[in-house]
C-alpha cells in the first residue's frame, strides 16, 4: 500500500504533474469528488446490452487519465478491457480513422494473445484457427512480409502476438510503413473492420465478458484532424462491436458541428474542473476540501505550513494539474534551500514562476479581455473564449449552467 510521503524527496516523487495516478497510488490518494461522472459511466456501460461508442473529455488538467484508470478498476473482472493510449503507438500529427481501427485491432490481439499464452490452460481464448488466418492476412495482405519467423515450435499465438507488436513499433516509428499500412487497410477497411469483430466476439465468448476498449490521447488531436475523425467517420467507428470509450478534445464541444457529432455516438461524459469559488467569487468549501485532501493524502502534515497548502488550493482554480505543478514547485524550492519543509515562502515563489510562465503567453490585448471575463464571468461561445479555455488562461465551471473566472493564478497580473 502506498504511504504518504515522509521527506521533501519523497513528495517531489509524489507530485509529478505528468503521471495519472494508478495502481496502488490510485487507491491510497484518489479523492472522491461529487461532480465527476466516472460512476454514472460505469452503470451505464454495465447496464448497456449492445455495443456503445462514448466520448469522454474534460479541460486540460482536470483528471480525466485518472479517473480513466479508476474506471477501469472499476470494471475489472466484469468487462475484457483493453486500454491504451494512442501516443504509445500512433503519430497524432497525420492520424487518421485507418490508423485509429488498426490500433484497435493490434491492442485486442496483443491483450488476447498475452492472456492466452498461459502453460496448462485447456481453454484457448481466441481459437488457433482463427489466430493463423488472421496472421496469415495481416502479413499477405497489410504489411507484405515476413515481420517475424515463426518457429515450428511457436504458437499461433504467439507468432501473432510478436506480429502484432513488431507492426505497432514500425507503424510508431517508420513514416513509410505507416503510409505503406495505411493505404493497404485502406483498400481492405471492410475485412479489417469484420477481421477485427471476429476477435471481438470470440475474446467476449472464450472471456465471457463484454469487451470495452478505452483509447487514451485523442483529445491531443488538433481542431481539424478531430474534426474530421469524429465527424466523418463516426459511423465506421459504431461498426466495431465492443464498447469504445473514445477521449476527444474539448474544443469539438464547442463546435458548431457538436451535435451532429453528438447524435453517432451513444453518450457523452466530461470531467469538469472542481469549484473553489462560486459564481459570486465566494469560496465554496466542498471544492476547497477537495483540493486540500490531494494535498494532505500525499503527503505528512509536517512536511508543509498550511497557509502554504492554502495559497496552492485558492491559487489552482480547481484545475488538479495547476495544484501538482505548485505543489511540485515549491517542494523543490523547498529542496533547494536545504529545507525540510515547505513554508509559505516557498508556495509564493511557486505562485510567481507559475505567473511568469503565463505572463509570457499573453499578449497586451489579452489582459483588458480577461479582465471582461472576471468581471461579467459571463460563457460566450467564441474564439477567444476557446483559446482561453485552451491555454487555461480562462476556466469554465458548471452550476446548473456553464460560466467561466479567469484562472487565479492570472489576477494579480490583471490587477498590476
Amino acid at each position: 500500500m502506498a504511504v504518504r510521503a515522509r521527506t521533501l524527496k519523497e513528495a517531489l516523487n509524489l507530485f509529478d504533474p505528468r503521471v495519472p495516478l494508478a495502481g496502488r497510488a490510485l487507491a491510497a490518494y484518489y479523492v472522491e469528488r461529487p461532480d465527476v461522472p466516472t460512476l454514472e459511466l460505469k452503470a451505464y456501460l454495465e447496464a448497456m446490452d449492445e455495443p456503445v461508442k462514448v466520448l469522454f473529455s474534460g479541460h486540460r488538467g482536470s483528471g480525466k487519465s485518472t479517473e480513466l484508470n479508476r474506471l477501469s478498476g472499476l470494471l475489472k473482472g466484469r468487462f475484457f478491457i483493453v486500454h491504451f493510449s494512442v501516443l504509445e503507438i500512433l503519430n497524432l500529427t497525420d492520424l487518421t480513422y485507418v490508423d485509429l481501427i488498426l490500433a484497435i485491432a493490434l491492442r485486442l490481439l496483443q491483450q488476447a494473445t498475452d492472456e492466452r499464452i498461459l502453460k496448462g490452460r485447456k481453454r484457448r481464448l481466441v481459437g488457433v484457427g482463427m489466430l493463423e488466418d488472421l496472421y496469415r492476412w495481416l502479413t499477405h495482405e497489410i504489411v507484405e512480409e515476413e515481420m517475424v519467423s515463426p518457429s515450428r515450435e511457436a504458437s499461433a499465438e504467439a507468432a501473432l502476438n510478436l506480429l502484432a507488436l513488431k507492426l505497432e513499433g514500425r507503424v510508431k516509428t517508420e513514416s513509410s510503413t505507416r503510409r505503406m499500412v495505411r493505404e493497404r487497410a485502406e483498400l481492405r477497411l471492410f475485412e479489417l473492420v469484420s477481421r477485427t469483430n471476429r476477435l471481438i466476439e470470440e475474446i467476449r465468448s472464450n472471456a465471457r465478458r463484454p469487451v470495452l476498449v478505452i483509447v487514451e490521447d485523442l483529445d491531443k488531436l488538433s481542431f481539424e484532424r478531430a474534426l474530421g475523425l469524429f465527424l466523418n467517420h463516426a459511423a465506421l467507428l459504431a461498426e466495431l462491436r465492443a464498447h469504445i470509450l473514445f477521449t476527444f478534445p474539448i474544443t469539438l464541444r464547442y463546435a458548431r458541428e457538436f451535435l451532429q457529432i453528438r447524435s453517432h455516438f451513444s453518450e457523452r461524459f466530461l470531467i469538469p474542473n472542481v469549484m473553489v469559488y462560486d459564481r459570486q467569487g465566494q469560496l465554496r468549501p466542498e471544492g476547497y476540501r477537495v483540493m486540500r485532501e490531494i494535498v494532505e493524502r500525499r503527503m505528512e502534515p509536517y512536511l508543509i505550513d498550511p497557509e502554504a497548502v492554502d495559497l496552492a488550493v485558492r491559487m489552482s482554480g480547481g484545475v488538479p494539474l495547476t495544484l501538482i505543478q505548485l505543489l511540485q514547485s515549491a517542494i523543490l524550492h523547498g529542496l533547494a534551500m536545504g529545507r525540510d519543509r515547505v513554508g509559505l515562502s516557498e508556495m509564493q515563489s511557486a505562485v510567481i514562476q507559475l505567473q511568469n510562465d503565463y505572463r509570457g503567453t499573453l499578449r497586451p490585448e489579452d489582459y483588458g479581455e480577461l479582465r471582461g471575463y472576471h468581471r461579467t464571468r459571463a460563457f460566450v461561445n467564441n474564439e477567444r473564449t476557446r483559446e482561453f479555455l485552451a491555454n487555461l488562461s480562462l476556466l469554465e465551471y458548471s452550476d446548473g449552467e456553464p460560466w467561466c473566472d479567469v484562472h487565479p493564478i492570472l489576477l494579480p497580473l490583471l490587477e498590476a
